[in-house]
């Protein structure tokens, strides 16, 4: 394997796996034990954890399987094949955060804060990649797949804020506020960070 080849395809990786230590510590020490829900796959598998007897890591495990079927569909191999490592990294790191005892999270507001930093600047690594969480984030690439004038953090916007609605009845309003707030800052951060930044170009992918 040359060294072109290597830095292709190695650098996207190691971006992919650094965007999922942040998204996965983000998740872990500072959404999940506030109980501050997100609209992504972790929020719904915390409503999905308090409604059977499942776990939290399981439900998370089980809906990223879901949707890297959906990725393979739609998205194109390169981009699963990213997306199975960053599936994979994403489920490892979050059970490695869940399981280190490390109490961070204290007060709404910070932890909101600080939560949509490190998952916003998460994800902007993985989609620069030219990757999907292998999260909701798969349906809002699906989408500006088949419509090019639509916009990822939009899209992204949008999901979440329609599973927040439905957490509501599990988790009340006001981890619906807290959640609307992290839903916007850490996408604006995202978006933010794709506008300035793509040090790879965008794969093609399959109809």
């Amino acid at each position: 394997m040359s060294g072109a080849t290597i830095k292709r395809e190695g650098a996207p990786l190691l971006l992919i796996l650094l965007g999922n230590l942040l998204i996965a510590f983000g998740y872990a020490k500072f959404m999940v034990p506030s109980n501050i829900i997100s609209g992504g796959v972790t929020s719904l598998s915390m409503v999905l954890a308090r409604l059977t007897p499942l776990s939290v890591v399981t439900w998370t495990n089980m809906i990223t399987v879901g949707c890297l079927v959906f990725a393979l569909i739609f998205l194109g191999r390169t981009n699963f094949i990213r997306s199975i490592v960053s599936s994979f990294a994403y489920m490892g790191f979050f059970a490695l955060w869940t399981w280190l005892p490390l109490n961070l999270a204290h007060w709404p507001w910070l932890d909101v804060l600080l939560a949509s930093l490190f998952i916003g600047a998460g994800y902007y690594c993985c989609i620069a990649s030219n990757a999907s969480t292998a999260g909701l984030d798969v349906f809002a690439l699906i989408a500006a797949h088949k419509n090019p004038q639509l916009n990822v953090t939009l899209m992204l916007r949008v999901i979440n804020v329609v599973v927040l609605l439905g957490s509501t009845v599990v988790f009340g309003w006001a981890a619906l506020v807290w959640g609307l707030a992290f839903t916007f800052l850490y996408s604006g951060l995202m978006g933010w960070l794709l506008r300035r930044y793509r040090p790879f170009p965008k794969v093609k992918t399959t109809k």
